[in-house]
């Protein structure tokens, strides 16, 4: 009887530690991949960085560039002028003589912050005056404050 004994324990000892390893097995598989997910699920967060969008004509918000739009008529067509007090800022305008539209479109060259003295003409005697603030980052986006 006790050699029955024997190798019936030694059976279910092998039996347990069989079925121990394989337990174990099993958590360290699923360990690797809950890892690899959180890892992935980590990858996809960095890509999904926000992008500067190319153009806004809103207050306080970053873009590539600003754009302004406004109606005005001079014999000639139109006129526009600036002054600010930093050089950090470039200014284009189309001008669509058939709905008589400016369309100013600000982008920065360098980080810093402009105050602008803007103007352009209405008509042949009024000039609209729009006094305007800009911030450039490092980027060289550019917003609008005021």
């Amino acid at each position: 009887m006790k050699k029955t004994n024997k190798k019936v324990i030694a059976t279910a000892m092998a039996a347990i530690m069989t079925i121990s390893a394989f337990g174990t097995a099993s958590a360290i598989s699923t360990s690797a991949l809950s890892t690899q997910g959180t890892a992935q699920a980590h990858a996809s967060q960095k890509a999904e960085t926000p992008q500067t969008p190319a153009s806004t004509s809103k207050l306080n918000t970053l873009a590539k560039t600003y754009v302004f739009t406004c109606k005005g008529q001079t014999k000639q067509g139109y006129d526009w002028d600036y002054t600010a007090n930093n050089n950090n800022i470039k200014v284009k305008c189309e001008y669509n003589f058939k709905t008589h539209t400016y369309k100013f479109k600000f982008t920065g060259k360098a980080k810093g912050a402009t105050q602008m003295n803007f103007k352009y003409r209405a008509n042949d005697k009024t000039w609209v005056k729009v006094p305007m603030n800009f911030k450039v980052d490092a980027q060289k986006n550019i917003m609008r404050t005021k």
